[in-house]
């Protein structure tokens, strides 16, 4: 009795992809995959799920005054992150406003800084001056003597 030998299965789809490789999905019917055999299903549920994703944020922007000092960043990035809780903020916004508030932090400190380093510097230059008036001071003591 002689075997009957069946055609083989096919493991990938015989459609090929936008970038010119084969569909590496299992086939459906026909040898395509789901989506290869119905291209209009595939981009109704595309619609679907990118609509389902979309959220809108229809709360008017207050006007927001601008942070002058560390604690007002501070504030501004806690408003920020409970608004995005409450879903009252875009996510993508609050991610904006959170690299912007670090640039701002860091600006503060390095101002910060800046202010302390001229300080002392201020009074180095007095100490300095100081020791050189003493020094003329005892100079002359000594030249009267």
């Amino acid at each position: 009795m002689p075997l009957k030998r069946s055609k083989p299965t096919l493991a990938q789809c015989k459609a090929t992809t936008s970038s010119g490789g084969r569909c590496k999905a299992r086939p459906h019917k026909n040898g395509l995959c789901f989506f290869h055999s119905d291209p209009k299903r595939a981009a109704e549920l595309g619609r679907k799920g990118g609509r389902r994703n979309r959220h809108t944020y229809d709360a008017p922007l207050k006007p927001v005054a601008v942070p002058e000092s560390a604690g007002d960043v501070k504030r501004m990035l806690a408003e920020t992150m409970a608004d995005i809780r409450a879903e009252r903020m875009d996510p993508k916004l609050g991610t904006t406003l959170g690299y912007l508030g670090m640039a701002l932090l860091r600006a503060f400190e390095v101002a910060d800084l800046e202010q302390q380093l001229e300080r002392l510097e201020q009074r180095h230059e007095l100490e300095e001056l100081a020791d050189q008036a003493e020094q003329a001071g005892t100079r002359e003591t000594q030249n009267r003597c």
